[in-house]
């Protein structure tokens, strides 16, 4: 059985790295960030049969490309997925629950324990026929006193949070709390999480870990139905296996009873049942939880009490935690063992016959039979190994993940102390008969790779160990969609200050090759690499990746150096793709310069951050303004990488969105630290959309579709008022969900109107009369009407007709429907008729730097823009193209 390890993407300015596992059979995928997604469509290589996800961490950097990748999946069919990852998984899951619904894919999370596993014989954390996944936490050491010091503020701080964690006005006193010890399949916990007053807040241990667990059964259906089919499958089994061994029946027996008892419900038969609760046979009845009044619950059937409240707090239970100093867990996966070949012609001299007998010692099975020895009949009994040579030891693969030097002594322990981990680095040749490690790859953090240390620990595992070693010290920074980036730089010659180069890096800061004590093969982890294990090679590029690229060939670093710095009002749109990405348009952003008063990010999809460096290197209001996934899940990495700089921002950053997203986000800071509890002035300001609605109404709306939902203290009317002045309105627009336009307004009278995702809508019209700039989605084309009714959205007609019935000066038209992967079709060059004022209309290019006064020229621009990328279509551009045709609902 052969099998391979490659990489997809590695760390650069847009991607995280991913690495793949590929059988005949299945795919696995190891860490998910931002844009593996649209790195896919980029690379032709493809995620069909993907079987499971593993995660060396949760958080924005390993995991934040998850919630596009599940949506994908189920969309593409994949039946039934597997994800594991470390504590918290559940949590980071069940926080994607207003935005995440798919009801045709079973998901199964499992997670690792922090405790150090020193059993001789572990068990894997998940196995099916191909692997066996193993799972080493990696916990950060204290170096000197001052990491210690840092703990103790970090818990001292994260106590305080919790204290200050006020309960609403309008909720009952607490009631007694499920112990973590309680069972929670008990009729206890069922009652409880069913009476009309329950909040999540109050469960903790055992029960909060099973209210994350039903929000994900939740969101995909599908896993009950699947756990409920394999319980029966299991309870069938063993009732026979009782019946063979006894020759009774087990039916009404303790043993058939316990297969319903011990079986957790939320684990597939592929993954390892680890300790931990059993979610409980929730039934939601009419008279229990009436209909729903929730807009964003259109697709679901009735939700439990509590969906909408904020999740149980989540606590990580590790020796030391804090936001830089975070533990990971690293995997050892072990390919299948190949048996030997089975020798005829021992076979033969034994005398064991054609047929069966002979497939059961292939299978490892020792068989007896009758033969024929001079006149007498006689029992023989053949062992395997006595017509089967010798069989092929598993290979290994090992992924480590260790951010900084404090995690190198807990990984050095974690394979010294452990029996079996132990003879993966072990030199004596007997060991290496039950595995082989072919591959190790390294994800180190600054200053872990020249450790001397981690070098030791590295050259432990022998010669004959291919290492691949990712580290920002070390690497360089090429681009990772280089089809985009190719139609930019030929758009550069058309107008250079409009369309920049995209900002990269060809060298490391840091040499690999000259560290003293690197072991003889070791390579860097770059994109495209693939490495078999069986049969063992060496790594080897990807030959198509490299025809692809047409980028790097054609630009030098001077070109980049030469470009010209616009200063003044203008609008860069980063994302003018809808729903999923393409190769040539990302997901929803757009980013509105303001020399004087800052910054405004009109919505963040996924991969924001890195357009955002892209586009100016690496060397603030931040607006979304719906739940759907493709104008927010790349939120939380910006807000995380903003978190990170130092020194800190000198200003705040105001969040405007609505309670669902911010929900989600501070749900997602029990696991990582985003910066929403900052307590100094530059921290991040959370402000309501409804707060800032047009029409000034003074309170929020109490019922209804527009009414926010929930009534925690962050939500607070008047602090919103307050934070968002008077420069920033919102506009109810109509989509399948509650979602809001924005109306900017500056105070040298201007203006600029936002409208989101919608269909054509009369208030976006009342709100923004007279508009200097009109960015409006258009998401279908004019001969789509009826589907763009069904979805909601607008064709590019009626986007136009809205900013004339406005008498807006400007429209961009944004947001394409995947279906246009390059230039869509558009109304454009129509013309009015005779003495009306035409508006000036032009399309927006990710990456296009376009100044308020000069958006005319993008007419004039249009005829080459659609010659130049008819001149660079590619052979697998249709493939886009054919993944717009899949029904892609983002909800």
């Amino acid at each position: 059985m052969n099998w391979s390890a490659s990489v997809l993407t590695t760390l650069s300015s847009d991607t995280e790295p991913t690495i793949l596992l590929t059988f005949d059979s299945a795919k696995y995928i190891i860490n998910a960030g931002e844009n593996t997604n649209r790195a896919f469509l980029q690379s032709q290589q493809n995620w069909k049969r993907t079987r499971a996800l593993f995660f060396t961490q949760i958080g924005t950097q390993r995991a934040s490309g998850l919630p596009g990748l599940l949506m994908s999946f189920a969309d593409a069919t994949i039946s039934k997925l597997d994800i594991v990852g470390p504590p918290g998984l559940t949590h980071f899951l069940a926080a994607m629950r207003m935005y995440t619904y798919r009801d045709t894919m079973p998901v199964f999370p499992v997670e690792a324990s922090w405790e150090p596993n020193v059993s001789a014989d572990p068990h894997p954390i998940y196995q099916d026929e191909n692997i066996m996944l193993f799972a080493i936490p990696v916990s950060p050491t204290p170096l000197d006193p001052s990491l210690t010091v840092l703990q103790n503020e970090f818990q001292s701080h994260e106590s305080q949070l919790k204290r200050k964690r006020e309960s609403s006005p309008n909720q009952p006193a607490k009631r007694s709390m499920i112990s973590p010890s309680s069972s929670p399949d008990s009729s206890s916990f069922r009652e409880l999480i069913q009476q009309p007053d329950f909040t999540p807040d109050v469960l903790f241990g055992d029960g909060a870990h099973s209210w994350r667990k039903l929000m994900v059964e939740i969101m995909f259906p599908g896993s009950k139905e699947h756990k409920n089919a394999s319980k029966k499958r299991k309870a069938l089994d063993s009732r026979a296996v009782g019946s063979r061994s006894t020759g009774k029946s087990t039916s009404g027996s303790k043993s058939s009873k316990a297969v319903k008892t011990t079986q957790p419900s939320t684990l597939s038969e592929n993954t390892v049942p680890a300790s931990g609760p059993l979610v409980p046979e929730i039934i939601v009845s009419a008279e229990s939880a009436p209909a729903s009044l929730n807009i964003d619950d259109y697709k679901r059937s009735r939700l439990p009490i509590g969906f909408h409240k904020q999740l149980p707090s989540f606590t990580p239970s590790t020796p030391i935690s804090t936001p830089s100093h975070s533990p990971t867990i690293c995997y050892v996966v072990v390919g299948p063992r190949v048996r030997g070949k089975f020798d005829i012609k021992k076979a033969e001299a034994l005398g064991v016959p054609f047929g069966p007998l002979r497939g059961q010692l292939t299978k490892g099975q020792t068989i007896s039979f009758s033969v024929k020895v001079g006149d007498e009949q006689v029992e023989r009994t053949v062992r395997p190994e006595e017509c089967i040579g010798e069989s092929e030891p598993p290979g290994v693969v090992v992924v480590l993940d260790v951010p900084t030097p404090s995690h190198i002594k807990s990984l050095i322990s974690s394979f010294a102390n452990s029996p079996f981990f132990s003879k993966l680095r072990s030199t004596n040749p007997e060991d290496h008969k039950d595995y082989v490690v072919r591959t190790i790859f390294h994800i180190c953090g600054d200053g872990v790779l020249e450790d001397p240390r981690y070098l030791a620990f590295m050259d432990g595992f022998g010669t004959n160990v291919q290492h691949v070693v990712a580290s920002r010290e070390h690497g360089p920074d090429p681009v990772t969609f280089t089809s985009a980036a190719f139609n930019q730089l030929r758009l550069n010659k058309l107008d250079p200050t409009m369309f920049s180069i995209p900002k990269f890096s060809l060298s490391a800061a840091k040499d690999l090759t000259v560290i003293p004590g690197l072991p003889g093969k070791t390579c860097y982890m770059s994109s495209n690499l693939t490495i078999q294990t069986r049969p063992p090679g060496p790594p080897v590029q990807k030959a198509s990746a490299d025809v692809g690229d047409l980028f790097h060939p054609s630009v030098s670093s001077k070109q980049i150096a030469d470009q010209h710095i616009r200063h003044g009002r203008q609008i860069l749109p980063l994302g003018t793709g809808s729903a999923i990405p393409t190769k040539y348009r990302n997901v929803s952003s757009t980013l509105i310069q303001i020399p004087g008063s800052g910054n405004i990010l009109l919505d963040s999809g996924e991969g924001t951050w890195g357009q955002l460096a892209r586009q100016f290197g690496t060397d603030e209001t931040s607006p979304g303004t719906h739940i759907h996934g493709d104008h927010h899940m790349g939120l939380a990495k910006i807000l995380a990488q903003r978190r990170s700089l130092q020194p800190p921002p000198a200003h705040p950053l105001y969040l405007v969105t609505i309670r669902a997203v911010h929900l989600y986000l501070r749900e997602l800071s029990d696991i990582q630290d985003l910066g929403l509890n900052d307590p100094s002035d530059n921290g991040i300001i959370t402000v309501m959309s409804e707060a800032l609605h047009w029409r000034e109404t003074g309170a929020y709306q109490t019922t209804g579709m527009w009414q926010i939902g929930g009534d925690e203290p962050w939500t607070d009317y008047a602090a919103s008022r307050l934070a968002a002045r008077k420069i920033f309105k919102t506009v109810d627009v109509y989509h399948r969900t509650r979602c809001y336009g924005a109306v900017i307004k500056h105070t040298d009278d201007w203006s600029i109107v936002f409208s989101g995702d919608t269909q054509p809508t009369n208030t976006l019209v009342a709100a923004g009369q007279r508009a200097t700039v009109l960015i409006h989605e258009a998401t279908m084309a004019d001969d789509q009407v009826e589907m763009a009714k069904r979805k909601a959205h607008s064709t590019f007609g009626q986007a136009v007709d809205i900013g004339r019935s406005m008498n807006a000066e400007h429209i961009l038209l944004t947001h394409f429907s995947a279906r246009y992967p390059k230039v869509p079709p558009s109304s454009v060059n129509n013309r009015p008729g005779e003495g009306t004022k035409e508006p000036v209309i032009a399309l927006a290019f990710d990456h296009a730097n376009i100044a308020i006064g000069d958006m005319w020229k993008m007419k004039f621009y249009l005829p080459a823009i659609e010659q130049n990328f008819s001149d660079t279509v590619e052979e697998d551009d249709k493939e886009d193209t054919n993944m717009a045709d899949i029904e892609i609902d983002i909800t």
